[in-house]
């Protein structure tokens, strides 16, 4: 088990959702940018569980495959499936122009989505 690997990805993915939310004060609002850094949370955050067991880490931003590699250790995140859907389609897509609509309020539904992911993962390493 490699705990200090493991707190590296938390860091990083806690910088993502420390970003998130601050890029809320920007007028107007930066929603793709914002919706960016919660996917790059979430998967930070799978990538710590990863880490934690010493699994090789893949240059993915699927969210999806992360999960099913980190319900292999914790069947307690298989409940993240839905959050995870949501900040799934914010991975590239969001970083090119027309390749998704963002609305008002998809920020904030992504922020929450993106704490929920970096909590639960927290929870089961016991952190």
């Amino acid at each position: 088990m490699d705990e200090q690997r493991c707190l590296e990805w938390l860091r990083l993915a806690r910088d993502d959702l420390d970003a998130a939310r601050f890029l809320l004060g920007m007028k107007p609002r930066k929603i793709e940018i914002i919706c960016y850094h919660c996917q790059q949370c979430a998967e930070k955050s799978l990538k710590s569980i990863l880490a934690f067991f010493e699994d090789e880490i893949s240059r993915t931003h699927d969210l999806r495959t992360l999960l099913k590699q980190g319900c292999f250790h914790f069947h307690e995140l298989d409940p993240l499936a839905e959050s995870l859907a949501e900040l799934q389609p914010y991975a590239v897509s969001v970083r090119y122009p027309y390749e998704i609509e963002v609305i008002e309020g998809d920020e904030e539904k992504a922020i929450a989505a993106a704490s929920l992911v970096h909590e639960t993962c927290k929870k089961v390493l016991g952190l």
